[in-house]
């Protein structure tokens, strides 16, 4: 195996377990290394520092699979089928049992590797889509030399229903790629077109209703009409669990109060309707009426949110309309919201950004905040890695000033259990969440 060290003073953050280390802070030029080699680091003694591997064509030279010594970790299909296996059981052991992302990247030691798990059923039987993306160099070469990634993917299905965190087979396993992310140029690698690489029958995956879990009764499943080779991401969003549950629990203290009253909520940047159909779900448990109003500048994301929302019978009008013009929707000029959820995407891709993005989510919540009812429980939401929880919090504080209502803030929310993140790699670490409630 390669050894690359690093100059003298630059190995404080991989002996932290940080992942990643740039190409300024080795000794030697990482070139001449074949994209995804397995490379150990050292320390300019020769001390051994962290396993994993190398791009030349990357800022990001190399990035750590292993920082145990002992561990003689390889890129190979059984190494990589056991760290998939172990993530696996993590999140099998915090009660996620239908659709949640298996893997994430570097909270996994799988840095490169994004891997959710879809289930679906037709006609009385149960199939799992494992839908994927390979954003380094390093996951693009384990998976696709010599069909290692099929490979990985039925030892991982069979390993799984020995172990009985899955009762699915590998017969009924569709294996969807999607490497259509721009993300993957910064690794020398090209953009490609989503691809299904193993099918089961003639399944459409862009028409189909996945299981997700109740945020408050993992025993109660609710469907989502999706589509995941066109849909963001790999097909869909698993993250907000926790700030659902969240709300759900405020909502929850009052439901006594709200059974036979009609609820108004506003979706913004609804996305598939994940929010809301959570919302609707457990109103209605509780005796409540709601009325859906879903705002998105996606014509496919309103009308799976507005597919997705159609099985519970409520009211549900649509708006394709950007966020950051809500107040020029004439509809909305008399009308006041009991819920509000700003769940943006990214206003903030990198650090250049931050000022802009900033204004851009005071912007955003000082229209939703105008539009609160008395006692309304307003979620703003950032999904932009480079933004710090306080500056956050200082951006959503402006608009409440601005905006001349009264709040009290109730709670703070992360991403779910099964997107964890380390401490020591705070890249990891993106979605953050307040909850605010409206006074009288």
């Amino acid at each position: 195996m390669r050894a690359w060290k690093l100059k003298r003073n630059h190995e404080t953050r991989a002996r932290a377990q940080h992942p990643w280390v740039f190409s300024n802070e080795l000794m030697d030029s990482p070139k001449g290394i074949t994209a995804g080699e397995e490379v150990e680091l050292q320390d300019m003694m020769g001390r051994f520092l962290a396993r994993g591997y190398g791009n030349s064509q990357s800022l990001i030279s190399f990035r750590a699979m292993s920082f145990n010594a002992k561990e003689d970790f390889r890129m190979t299909p059984a190494h990589l089928t056991a760290r998939l296996l172990k993530a696996w059981k993590y999140r099998f052991n915090q009660g996620f049992r239908e659709s949640f992302r298996l893997c994430y990247s570097e909270a996994d030691q799988m840095p490169g590797l994004i891997l959710d798990r879809y289930v679906f059923e037709k006609a009385g039987k149960k199939f799992q889509v494992f839908s994927y993306q390979l954003l380094t160099s390093g996951m693009d070469t384990a998976f696709k030399k010599d069909g290692q990634g099929e490979a990985i993917l039925k030892n991982l299905a069979e390993e799984a229903l020995t172990e009985k965190f899955s009762d699915i087979t590998w017969t009924e396993t569709i294996i969807l790629q999607r490497n259509d992310v721009n993300i993957r140029k910064l690794e020398g690698l090209i953009v490609e077109e989503p691809v299904i690489l193993k099918t089961v029958g003639e399944e459409d995956l862009t028409d189909i209703a996945i299981h997700i879990q109740s945020v408050l009764n993992r025993d109660q499943k609710i469907l989502f009409n999706v589509n995941l080779p066109d849909g963001q991401k790999t097909g869909f969003f698993l993250d907000q669990t926790l700030n659902i549950q969240l709300l759900l629990r405020q909502l929850e203290t009052r439901k006594d109060e709200l059974k036979g009253k009609t609820v108004r909520i506003l979706d913004l940047c609804c996305y598939m309707g994940q929010w809301s159909a959570q919302i609707v779900h457990h109103l209605k448990q509780w005796g409540a009426e709601c009325e859906v109003h879903l705002v998105d500048v996606s014509e496919l994301a309103l009308k799976k949110a507005s597919q997705n929302l159609s099985a519970f019978q409520v009211p549900v009008a649509t708006y394709k309309k950007d966020v950051l013009a809500i107040d020029a929707i004439p509809e909305f000029q008399k009308m006041k919201f009991d819920i509000i959820i700003s769940d943006p995407p990214a206003f903030v891709k990198n650090k250049k950004d931050i000022n802009a993005g900033l204004a851009a989510y005071t912007k955003l919540n000082g229209l939703a905040l105008k539009l609160c009812g008395p006692q309304a429980l307003i979620v703003s939401c950032t999904c932009s890695g480079a933004v710090k929880f306080e500056d956050f919090k200082e951006a959503v504080g402006k608009a409440v000033i601005k905006s001349g209502v009264r709040a009290k803030c109730v709670g703070y929310g992360s991403q779910g259990l099964d997107h964890p993140h380390s401490l020591n790699f705070p890249e990891g670490y993106y979605l953050k969440m307040i909850l605010q409630q409206i006074d009288s």
